[in-house]
């Protein structure tokens, strides 16, 4: 189902979002896998030692910080509001942080991490290998598994807390108890790419389906999704995908709903929401349109962007993060 919203289906004139680079640390070492929410922004080193490193935002530039052992030498790592997500050797550590100090409630045996989210104070959701999910209550850590090998997890606010099949199709949404599956919307579908790839990924094409990208929460309990229909080559599915066409999606409370885009991007990857109930979409080229009060916003980057690397909501919810070689707040 398309959301039929009138003035969506052109861009809006007026004035373009504002940018503004924000000081930092050095970022030459950050230089690959690079997250950025709130405070806390992590990237891994990979160049000489693959480990971690993490900087902070002062409220005034972004600092390098001191980390544990545990996380600068993780396998995997996440960022949470004000908790750190790592996955070790069979541990995966969930650290609290207040200052200079961090508060490890581990769990142990867990296996791989695939992602932490902080619903509230004291609820905090960590995803692992396969249908293994852990909830915290301030306490202790419960086992909460999905149905499907979970990839995301998104905490809309409270008890309302999401989390993504691997294969990014099968959102699940956490309701009285237990996991329920919401259906994406129809979408017609393109044919499967012609002719293969070279190397050892085979000829065969999957067939093509709709795969989130992203997503994220506004402050009413809505859900914003980034998506792509790609179809992937069947001996390396997951690394080696076209892309057939890119969609904006909304949970309205109810079902999934399809947004028109005014503008045909050729990838998506990024959606995040600010405070003032901005969502920000964007691709792995650059932020390219912002949806606000019903209507679309072309965004403009400024001169010198590089390609971004992360999107990320800021702590005060005016506007967000955007990781291009430099950290910018746009809003």
């Amino acid at each position: 189902m398309i959301l039929n919203v009138a003035l969506a289906l052109s861009l809006v004139a007026g004035p373009g979002p504002h940018w503004e680079k924000t000081p930092a640390d050095s970022l030459a070492f950050l230089t690959k896998d690079h997250k950025i929410e709130g405070d806390l922004a992590v990237a891994l080193d990979w160049e000489k030692r693959h480990v971690w490193q993490m900087l902070r935002w002062s409220g005034r530039r972004w600092r390098a910080t001191a980390t544990p052992a545990a996380f600068a030498r993780a396998k995997t790592v996440e960022i949470s509001r004000s908790w750190a997500f790592a996955g070790t050797d069979g541990t995966i550590h969930a650290w609290r942080i207040s200052g200079k100090t961090w508060t490890d409630h581990p769990i142990r045996a867990a296996g791989r991490l695939a992602d932490g989210v902080v619903a509230a104070q004291d609820e905090v959701w960590v995803a692992g290998a396969g249908k293994r999910a852990w909830r915290w209550d301030g306490a202790t850590w419960r086992r909460q598994d999905t149905p499907r090998p979970v990839g995301r997890l998104l905490a809309a606010g409270g008890d309302d807390v999401w989390a993504l099949s691997a294969d990014r199709r099968t959102p699940m949404r956490w309701d009285s108890g237990q996991w329920v599956k919401t259906p994406l919307p129809s979408v017609t579908l393109p044919p499967a790419p012609k002719g293969g790839v070279s190397g050892a990924c085979g000829t065969k094409w999957t067939e093509p389906a709709v795969e989130i990208t992203d997503w994220a929460a506004d402050a009413t309990g809505g859900v914003w999704a980034s998506a792509e229909v790609r179809s992937h080559v069947a001996k390396c599915a997951g690394h080696v995908y076209s892309t057939l066409k890119t969609l904006a999606l909304h949970w309205d409370g109810a079902q999934w709903q399809r947004l028109d885009l005014p503008v045909k991007p050729d990838r998506l990857e990024h959606v995040v929401t600010d405070a003032s109930g901005a969502v920000w979409f964007g691709s792995d080229h650059r932020p390219e349109v912002v949806y606000r009060a019903g209507a679309w916003q072309r965004i403009k980057a400024p001169r010198g962007f590089d390609l971004p690397d992360a999107m990320g909501p800021t702590a005060d919810g005016r506007g967000i993060w955007v990781w291009a070689g430099t950290i910018y707040r746009l809003s």
